[in-house]
């Protein structure tokens, strides 16, 4: 398990922009329904609604349907394909779904040390139900992630930014939809890597070229840490 120290960050503007752009692709490429996040946003006015009860129930049930048809292949590749499709023929995605078009578009773009955590309850060691992308400035060796090396990029909720500060917002602005409160120590569990190959990137970068971020002109690559 991974926990973020309460450290000072160092990283540059131009950094934060790159992972907002991440954050960003991701809604405006993959315009898909987050049923999960659509009821949690405003509950109380979403159940009185049938209809719409009903038909993000329908969604739910779609992408529970997907998640089963890929949870038993091997292949990185054909995982991610199947998420691909659930975002663009099926339309619907949560939170790991997003992390997952959040982590490719980063390979996409020659980021290694890009990472899917849950996030966890470090004092009850519950699950939180979450999942974002870590993105460090070394590979990640150890039991311990420092925040003054990291980036969160949340595409779920539509924010990115240094680790520290996104954990601000989560516990200030997203409490009640996390199920966080004032004791809650939040902890990170790795998920599997997306191990691609070079041909599978190229393929992907034939497939959406609008995901390859245009690098000219730029004194430091995409996503490099100061």
């Amino acid at each position: 398990m991974q926990q973020i120290n309460q450290i000072s960050f160092t990283g540059s503007r131009t950094l934060l922009n790159d992972a907002d752009w991440v954050c960003r692709k991701v809604k405006t490429a993959f315009p898909i329904i987050s049923p999960t996040q659509i009821y949690y946003s405003n509950p109380e006015i979403i159940r009185k609604n049938r209809r719409f009860v009903s038909f993000l129930h329908e969604k739910s049930l779609v992408l529970q349907e997907d998640r089963l048809d890929r949870r038993l292949l091997k292949s990185p590749f054909k995982f991610l394909k199947e998420v691909l499709y659930s975002a663009t023929s099926h339309r619907v995605g949560n939170c790991f779904e997003q992390t997952a078009l959040a982590e490719m578009i980063a390979r996409m773009n020659g980021v290694k040390n890009c990472y899917k955590l849950t996030m966890e309850d470090l004092n009850t060691s519950k699950s939180l139900d979450h999942t974002v992308l870590l993105v460090t400035k070394n590979p990640l060796n150890s039991a311990i992630i420092n925040s003054k090396e990291s980036i969160i990029i949340d595409p779920w909720l539509g924010i990115s930014g240094r680790a520290e500060a996104v954990l601000e917002r989560y516990k200030n602005q997203f409490g009640k939809m996390l199920g966080l409160n004032n004791k809650t120590l939040i902890a990170f569990k790795m998920k599997k890597r997306l191990e691609l190959n070079e041909n599978e990137i190229e393929i992907l970068k034939a497939k959406f070229p609008n995901l390859v971020f245009d690098n000219k002109g730029r004194k430091t690559g995409f996503m490099k840490f100061a």
